[in-house]
């Protein structure tokens, strides 16, 4: 796994370091360079990504393991050059639309950046691990007994979900709660063939009810450990939601905010090992969303 990731001129980043753990959560307001962080890991690139879009900048993207680089991306001269061992990486900006989509029938095994192919994803799986799924999902959102995937006309096919009071009794996607569509897509990642090396996710928190984003912060550790699918997989998050940080360690989060000297971004991290910590902790109940919020952490507006 990668433990470091080093970012000049890209964006907003003028010269940043940023540790990374297994599971990295990224938090700030909005425009302090979450996603910019991210696209950089996980290579999405634009024309003019240069820091205030000079040209004349080198733009270089370190990705360190141990003290040693592992891969690089550098970009001089309007051309972008990578070496080492780049890592697979999938990013996502799951849409609800995308999600609840019929799709034609074919025989997919991962989903795309929008969630696109989820219905197709889970019909392409063993029936064991669609039940195994289901029963999963069907855990976490007990107002449902069992998934699956049934056919349209013109050879598509749809998610469909049973009631778990009536049975025989089906919902369509588009009647089943945008939080209940998110949570399956995030189920259905352990399944992806090949598995990606890294993941990134913006805003996982949006549409989960508090109660479910621990249960998605359980799986996606299980993810990066291999309790999940065919191998260890790496996850950077990206949020601004103070409800998320109440499930994460101290030590996976960075926290993100522009200098108002010049707009650098600057990445900072919770002082866990200052004396004062402790003290801190007690104080606001060892709720990290709450110490976030109160500014003392950095990555909130006005910071």
């Amino acid at each position: 796994m990668i433990d470091e990731v080093v970012i000049q001129n890209f964006r907003c980043l003028r010269d940043v370091r940023v540790p990374l753990t297994p599971l990295t959560v990224l938090v700030g307001a909005n425009g302090s360079g979450k996603t910019s962080v991210l696209d950089a890991v996980l290579r999405r690139h634009r024309e003019n990504d240069y820091w205030r879009k000079d040209a004349k900048l080198t733009i270089r993207v370190e990705l360190r393991n141990g003290g040693n680089l592992v891969a690089s991306s550098v970009k001089s001269s309007g051309n972008w050059k990578a070496s080492g061992q780049q890592p697979v990486a999938q990013v996502l900006q799951l849409d609800l639309q995308q999600l609840r989509s019929a799709n034609q029938l074919a025989e997919v095994r991962t989903i795309d950046a929008s969630g696109f192919g989820l219905t197709n994803l889970f019909a392409t799986l063993t029936r064991p691990k669609q039940d195994a799924l289901a029963k999963e999902f069907c855990r976490l959102v007990p107002m449902y007994a069992d998934v699956a995937a049934k056919p349209l006309a013109g050879g598509h096919h749809r998610l469909v979900f049973e009631d778990r009071w009536q049975p025989g009794v089906w919902y369509e996607p588009q009647e089943v709660s945008d939080g209940s569509m998110l949570l399956f897509a995030f189920l259905a990642l352990q399944h992806e063939d090949p598995a990606p090396d890294l993941i990134g996710i913006e805003e996982p928190e949006r549409g989960l009810h508090p109660f479910l984003l621990n249960e998605l912060l359980v799986m996606l550790r299980r993810l990066t450990n291999g309790g999940l699918g065919r191998k260890q997989i790496q996850v950077l998050l990206a949020t601004h939601s103070a409800d998320l940080l109440e499930f994460v360690k101290p030590e996976e989060v960075r926290f993100l905010s522009r200098s108002a000297e010049n707009g650098d971004v600057v990445i900072e991290q919770a002082p866990t090992t200052a004396p004062e910590w402790p003290k801190a902790v007690r104080e606001y109940q060892g709720s990290l969303g709450k110490m976030w919020l109160s500014g003392g952490l950095g990555g909130v507006p006005g910071n």
